[in-house]
């Protein structure tokens, strides 16, 4: 059985972990982080594999940053830079610059991703695989893209990654400046200034491809609406661990934003039924997907789920697809409105 204590206490010289009773004390801050940590709810808290894989996706980002920030300053002075993605990682964290909800929501999304692929059974060709050589060409030449860009997110171990074409513009231009103000401010040299320049050049030339969950958007468009509704679909892509594919659909039928049908699929049996109605799937599909696929999702009893769906009046199903499809910083701005009015 693995041991906590040993995983979490920081390493010492020569690869050695240092017991729990040498682990350090920050006084109030721990105390602080301890009281929420603590009283978390079971189902809300990161596992040890989640944070595992969370930790690698951010490292291997960072890294790949860091690398491409060196490249473009004085090879002299790079030299002089050797700092660590864990070193670097460290640092922006202790300065509150990673605790961002994008980065963390993208690393969750693929700790996600990774965790319900691994849920589903071995078996022959995918759905997804087969799509490759549809009759349709838009469809074929989606699903292509699609497999190419899954097999481009990973890293040298096979592991799912995050890769700075899959970060919106806003985030990756932070955090390429957060990474490169961390560097100037570990290391000796490049300055500053050269630093701020290699920041702007690697940002002019920032990877221009699509994001991952866009191109999941565009097969889902693609298949049309007939194909989207085929009956067995929904229930051999849960089959095939194919959750980001299953949300882009359920979202296209729905009428909604792809983010939001990601997190009404995983958002508890009440959410994913409520999706399930927006997008106008019969009972008897509605039924197959919540039994197959409840105990990966997570929302326990597939009975009170189909119960769920049947409770909706459908004045509910349109109120609340009309409320998904505003903006999200305007739905944002309006509860917090709504707390304080």
């Amino acid at each position: 059985m693995s041991e906590e204590w040993p995983i979490a206490a920081p390493p010492l010289a020569g690869g050695k972990k240092a017991a729990a009773t040498v682990r350090p004390v920050d006084g109030d801050r721990r105390l602080s982080a301890a009281v929420r940590d603590f009283f978390l709810e079971p189902g809300t808290r990161l596992t040890e594999q989640e944070r595992a894989l969370m930790t690698a996706m951010l490292h291997g980002l960072v890294d790949r940053i860091a690398d491409e920030l060196r490249a473009r300053v004085d090879p002299s002075t790079a030299a002089a830079c050797p700092s660590t993605a864990a070193e670097l990682v460290a640092d922006l964290t202790r300065a509150g610059l990673l605790q961002d909800e994008a980065l963390v929501g993208l690393l969750l999304r693929r700790a996600d991703i990774q965790r319900l692929a691994q849920s589903a059974g071995e078996g022959g060709r995918t759905r997804l695989q087969r799509w490759t050589a549809d009759e349709d060409a838009e469809v074929a030449a989606s699903a292509m893209t699609l497999l190419t860009a899954r097999g481009r997110g990973r890293d040298r171990y096979g592991r799912i990654a995050l890769d700075m074409v899959d970060l919106p513009q806003p985030l990756s231009f932070g955090l390429v400046q957060v990474v490169a103000a961390a560097l100037g401010r570990l290391c000796s040299a490049p300055s500053d200034n050269a630093l701020a320049l290699a920041a702007a050049d690697l940002l002019a030339e920032r990877p221009q491809g699509r994001r991952l969950e866009e191109i999941e958007a565009e097969l889902a468009e693609a298949l049309g609406s007939e194909r989207r509704q085929e009956a067995g679909l929904l229930v051999s892509l849960a089959a095939d661990g194919e959750a980001p594919l299953l949300a882009a659909i359920l979202a296209a039928e729905a009428g909604i934003a792809p983010e939001e049908g990601w997190r009404c699929l995983l958002g508890g049996g009440e959410q994913l039924a409520l999706l399930l109605r927006m997008a106008g799937i019969i009972r008897r599909e509605a039924a197959a997907l919540l039994a197959h696929a409840g105990p990966a999702l997570g929302f326990g009893d597939p009975v009170k789920a189909i119960e769920a769906y049947d409770a909706l009046a459908q004045e509910q199903v349109d109120a609340a697809r009309a409320e998904l499809e505003l903006p999200p910083a305007f739905r944002r701005a309006k509860a917090v409105l709504a707390h304080h009015g």
